[in-house]
């Protein structure tokens, strides 16, 4: 009689299968599909169907149009990427530690981190493993926990975008960020004293993409003033790309004070006199439930938390503006290795 159990199943999985389902997912076309993994398209069909006999199910309904997953095909989709993924992410760190590293870390961060708080915990973690390779996405708290549900990354350092998102992920929070409204030192509100979200309606902004935690602050405190929602607006979550829009196309925006504070002080930008009601949930580390952290990962996270300690017993917003000249970064603890000399 067959064992049907899971590992039963998985041991007849294999690898070719998971990429024709990952890129047929993508595509929706078998003879590109082929193309794609540099086979016939006969020999594509047969691999598919090898794996619908496997698991029992049709992955694929055809239409006119494109070859869709089903309900079930979706779920065999999501896995195969994750898998693949996963695989990756082995081998190179793999051939890392052949080549006398410590493997890989795979990270995400929000804005109001990027410009201060990693870059410093990145610092002292290559001072201490200078072969590690580190991966860094940084971009909105709803992408990065979108790519660490699907194994992209290890950890993220945000927030967690949904009540939903509880149920899958760990989170500990760290600090909270002010946010400033600021335009570039030429505007016509440069000179003002007071500005009300009825003042800013019209004006273009440039914004983080709904649905980040930031840009739901934003929109939600426009509606509870009885005001329409923002339509002259370009979404962004690039830095570069917002802070030369405000500085060169006349746009005004909101940013964490970490990332706007030295170029408000150096006079490039002003900080915009208007308040906003309501305030974006601490940020803190994500990491998802089950999984446990690699050791990386866990090296990486205990840099980061001496840093948020050093800076909150001396009074200071982690990644603050204004903040007291800097430690150096030999003075944090150094976890012992095996392999450190």
């Amino acid at each position: 009689m067959r064992d049907h159990g899971p590992t039963a199943l998985l041991s007849r999985l294999r690898f070719k299968q998971l990429r024709l389902v990952d890129v047929l997912g993508r595509t929706g076309n078998l003879r590109r599909t082929a193309a794609e993994l540099n086979m016939t398209q006969p020999a594509a069909t047969k691999i598919l169907q090898d794996l619908e006999d496997t698991l029992g199910v049709k992955l694929f309904e055809r239409t006119p149009r494109a070859m869709l997953a089903t309900e079930i095909g979706a779920h065999v989709v999501d896995y195969a990427r994750r898998a693949l993924t996963d695989g990756e992410r082995f081998a190179g760190a793999l051939a890392n530690l052949k080549r006398g590293g410590y493997g890989a870390l795979a990270l995400g961060a929000i804005m109001a981190t990027a410009s201060d708080l990693l870059p410093r915990a990145i610092a002292e973690l290559k001072r201490q493993r200078p072969l590690m390779t580190i991966q860094v996405l940084a971009t909105t708290s709803d992408q990065l926990i979108a790519a660490l549900g699907r194994g992209e990354l290890d950890l993220v350092i945000g927030r967690l975008p949904t009540s939903e998102d509880g149920a899958k992920f760990d989170f500990e929070p760290l600090s909270k960020e002010e946010l400033w409204a600021f335009a570039a030192a030429s505007h016509p509100l440069a000179g003002r004293h007071h500005l009300d979200l009825a003042d800013m309606g019209d004006l273009p902004w440039v914004l983080q993409p709904a649905p980040s935690p930031m840009r739901r602050l934003i929109d939600t405190a426009f509606a509870a003033a009885g005001l329409r929602t923002l339509d002259n607006l370009v979404e962004t979550s690039s830095i570069f790309a917002t802070l030369n829009l405000v500085r060169h196309a006349g746009m005004v925006s909101m940013l964490p004070s970490t990332i706007v504070a030295q170029e408000v002080a150096g006079g490039g930008f002003v900080r915009l006199p208007l308040e906003v009601k309501g305030e974006l949930e601490p940020y803190g580390i994500v990491t998802r439930k089950g999984v446990v952290t690699t050791p990386n990962a866990a090296e990486f996270l205990a840099i980061l938390k001496a840093l948020v300690a050093r800076e909150a017993g001396e009074g200071m917003n982690p990644g603050g503006a204004g903040r007291k000249p800097q430690a150096r970064a030999d003075t944090l603890p150094s976890p012992r290795h095996p392999r450190q000399k």
